[in-house]
């Protein structure tokens, strides 16, 4: 190598050297880029789905849901989850304070997409999309496709025990979005 090529190298790399003059650049791109990973991971953290503080009964495969009027309390919400056709359903189930015993979804017609993400919470359940609680359907009023109402589902009530049929669920189930 000639000596002129060795000055230009050695002129080029002391030049290189004074990369602690720009510390203030990388800082604020560190600062920058710490910032940027908390939001995202904040983001993804916030979405993922909630737990429920009511546990949550299995019920066989396309078995019917029975169960006694004597062992729902005024005001308790029971969650019961239902396998059919591959699909799994949960089931909010709660007697009201004049003696009517709810039997509905846990979900409601707008949200349905969404039902990984609901969750109760203190006796309700909440709707992971908007974070409200949801209410039971009035049988005296027509649904709205566009609020946060349980869906209603048909069952019957005789001799002190509540049953619900499998076939009812999968209807409701179908007249729903996917």
């Amino acid at each position: 190598m000639s000596k002129r090529r060795i000055k230009r190298v050695q002129s080029v790399l002391s030049s290189r050297g004074a990369w602690h003059v720009l510390w203030p650049v990388w800082a604020i791109c560190g600062v920058l880029l710490s910032f940027g990973v908390f939001v995202v991971v904040r983001q993804y953290l916030m979405e993922l789905p909630k737990k429920s503080d009511i546990p949550v009964v299995a019920v066989s495969d396309a078995r019917n849901l029975h169960m006694e009027t004597s062992k729902l309390s005024s005001g308790q919400l029971h969650l019961f989850e239902i396998s059919t056709s591959g699909e799994k359903v949960t089931l909010a189930v709660q007697r009201a304070g004049d003696g009517t015993v709810h039997v509905a979804l846990a979900s409601c017609r707008a949200c349905y997409r969404n039902r990984d993400h609901h969750y109760a919470e203190k006796g309700k359940i909440m709707c992971g999309k908007c974070g409200g609680p949801m209410n039971f359907e009035s049988k005296h009023e027509k649904p709205d496709t566009n609020s946060c109402a349980l869906v209603e589902i048909p069952h019957t009530e005789t001799n002190g025990d509540v049953a619900v049929l499998t076939r009812d669920v999968i209807a409701q189930v179908g007249k729903l979005p996917h």
